[in-house]
């Protein structure tokens, strides 16, 4: 379903990586997933202190409509 509000997978992990103390409400409410900062890049952990994959959480977000809306919007108040 096309919403307008789509992110691609690149910007996803751009705001994970840059953006994390943003992104990370949205994503502990939703998933139970915190944003880990590494050397390199970042990891997403779950409750448990499991990986969680970043592409299943950025395609859960794009197949809903209201949570791809939020993220959306605090890209765009981020990158203007």
């Amino acid at each position: 379903m096309r919403t307008g509000y789509e992110i691609s997978f690149e910007d996803f992990l751009r705001l994970c990586s840059d953006h994390s103390n943003e992104l990370a409400p949205e994503l502990r409410a939703w998933f139970q997933i915190e944003i880990e900062k590494t050397k390199q890049s970042f990891m997403l952990r779950d409750n448990k202190g499991s990986e969680a994959d970043p592409e299943k959480i950025h395609q859960a977000i794009q197949t809903d409509p209201e949570r791809q809306g939020t993220i959306y919007r605090v890209a765009m108040t981020l990158w203007r």
